[in-house]
């Protein structure tokens, strides 16, 4: 009897480390202005996550190196409307950053550090997805 409840004391202990895990992998909305966004997808569980999410934002920004498929974070985002307001400034958390936007047009700018930003216009209407790509580094 003392074995079986020490085995079942070690399982919910174990059951809540599992849970623990699970709440630090939710990908949380974050909130500009009137834009919502969220940003992530390192390793296999947060991409997962990411793109389960995918479907309740009209804007999916990529990040990767070209040529390699090397995925990148740390990307300096800005989205800018039509008449070039800030909407949106942040960095990703990961290679993946959706946005949930107005129907409209809009300049998305990003900037890894040490290469130069790249500018892209979009109309959004629905779910529109932009990929950036940056050359590899010298040695890779």
């Amino acid at each position: 009897m003392k074995r079986l409840c020490l085995a079942l004391i070690f399982l919910c202990i174990l059951s809540g480390f599992s849970v623990a895990a699970e709440e630090q992998l939710i990908i949380k909305p974050q909130t500009q202005g009137e834009v919502t966004f969220v940003t992530g997808g390192v390793g296999e569980d947060e991409r997962n996550a990411m793109e389960a999410m995918r479907v309740d934002y009209n804007l999916n920004l990529l990040f990767s190196v070209r040529g390699t498929g090397e995925y990148v974070s740390d990307v300096k985002v800005r989205i800018t409307d039509s008449r070039g307001n800030i909407l949106m400034e942040s960095v990703s958390d990961g290679p993946m950053l959706f946005a949930k936007l107005k129907p409209g047009r809009y300049i998305v700018s990003v900037e890894r550090e040490g290469h130069q930003v790249i500018h892209k216009a979009v109309t959004v209407k629905q779910r529109t997805s932009l990929s950036f790509t940056w050359p590899q580094e010298q040695g890779d």
